[in-house]
């Protein structure tokens, strides 16, 4: 964990899940503040919602991050 906290949280399961399928989740603040740019785009790649435009495992290794 880059912030200290997962990506998606809910006490309700059925919500939690609605998150996690939407890929809804934010980069908070002050928590985020000191990650840098490209550890935020790479993960932005890893975590996107469309299969298709979602990072390969090649393409992750070739990020800069």
């Amino acid at each position: 964990r880059l912030c200290g906290y997962p990506p998606f949280y809910d006490e309700n399961d059925a919500k939690l899940f609605e998150q996690i399928l939407q890929a809804e989740y934010e980069f908070d603040s002050p928590y985020w503040d000191d990650i840098s740019d490209s550890a935020k785009d790479f993960i932005r790649h890893l975590m996107e919602k469309d299969p298709g435009k979602r990072f390969t495992c090649e393409q992750a290794l070739q990020h800069p991050w």
